[in-house]
This record gives structure tokens, C-alpha cells and sequence, in this order.
């Protein structure tokens, strides 16, 4: 009998504000995996579960650029917010053996 596959990690990137995505990317978070809210999914910055959201999510972060460019660049200072910009991006792809996209 051959022994379980260890879990290797995901990123999971969340590319649209619809509760749908966000929905269907919870269900198949797993412990040691990331979430990237970026282009149309840091808006879910400002839904009222995001603080629900941060605790589901373990590792998520949002996208510095896109939160700018949607007027949302203050919200990076709340407490839990984590950001990552634009350059930093490949480094957080690399720590991961797979990527989800979410739309």
C-alpha cells in the first residue's frame, strides 16, 4: 500500500471580486498554502468578512499595486493586511509547487 503524497503547497490567486471565487479558493485551501488578491480581488479587502477571511487564509496577501490603483492603498496599514508588491511576486510563485488561478 503506497503512503500518502505529502501536501506541497499553492498559491492561490484571487483575480475577481466575486464571492463565488473567493468561495470555491476557501474550499481548497489547505494549511501551508498562500492567497494573492490581485487586479479585481483586492476588493474583497473591503468586504465585511475580510477578517474572517485573513483567519481562513492563513498566508494571504494583497497586491500594493492594485490596491493603489483602485484607491484602496490606505486600507494596507489595518492591522493583518499583508502586501506584496508587483517585484516581490516571483519570489512568493517560487516557495510554491503549484498555482491556482480564481475567477
Amino acid at each position: 500500500m503506497n503512503a500518502p503524497l505529502p501536501h506541497r503547497p499553492c498559491l492561490h490567486l484571487v483575480v475577481t471580486s466575486s464571492t463565488d471565487a473567493l468561495g470555491q479558493c476557501r474550499a481548497q485551501f489547505n494549511a501551508g498554502d498562500s492567497v494573492l488578491f490581485l487586479d479585481d480581488g483586492v476588493m474583497h479587502i473591503t468586504d465585511d468578512d475580510s477578517a474572517d477571511s485573513r483567519t481562513v487564509f492563513d498566508s494571504a496577501f494583497f497586491s500594493a499595486e492594485d490596491l493603489a490603483a483602485r484607491g484602496l492603498a490606505r486600507l494596507a496599514a489595518v492591522p493583518g493586511i499583508r502586501t506584496i508588491s508587483d517585484p516581490e511576486f516571483d519570489g512568493l510563485l517560487a516557495r510554491h509547487a503549484f498555482c491556482l488561478t480564481w475567477k
